[in-house]
């Protein structure tokens, strides 16, 4: 299941749902999901509170609980805009990207060894492809 507590300026909830239900089917498994679409001082104290660092950044993901895949995503499109325009890319196709990253870390993924980057970002892509979004990483 997936709520979202605030909407976002680029990507419509049906969208949204099309991207989740991809990434379930890879995954062969569901659980539930809460996405947020936050201002930058927002993203940026949660980041700070559960990560240390303090500034903006494009995404978060938060399990509920350790014994659990359910969780919330918070995407920050302030810095997602930054980031597109940056790499010559369109924002909401950004958006797609970072929300099947958080979901991806809800569901276990992660990028600290080099072997569980590769991996993640090759599922990254495959589900893009799935969805017809070019993005390179």
């Amino acid at each position: 299941m997936l709520k979202i507590e605030k909407s976002s300026k680029y990507i419509k909830k049906e969208e949204l749902e099309k991207v989740t239900e991809v990434i379930f089917e890879y995954l062969n498994e569901s659980f539930d999901i809460g996405v947020k679409f936050a201002c930058e001082n927002c993203i940026r104290g949660l980041n700070k509170e559960y990560r240390g660092k303090d500034e903006p950044t494009n995404v978060l993901s938060f399990n509920t609980d350790e014994d659990s895949k359910n969780g919330d995503i918070v995407i920050c499109e302030s810095v997602v805009e930054k980031e597109a325009n940056e790499l010559n890319y369109d924002a909401a196709d950004l958006v797609i990207l970072y929300f099947i990253h958080g979901i991806l870390h809800l569901a276990g993924f992660d990028h600290i060894k080099d072997a569980d980057r590769d991996k993640m970002e090759d599922t990254e892509q495959l589900i893009l492809s799935k969805l017809r979004v070019d993005i390179c990483r």
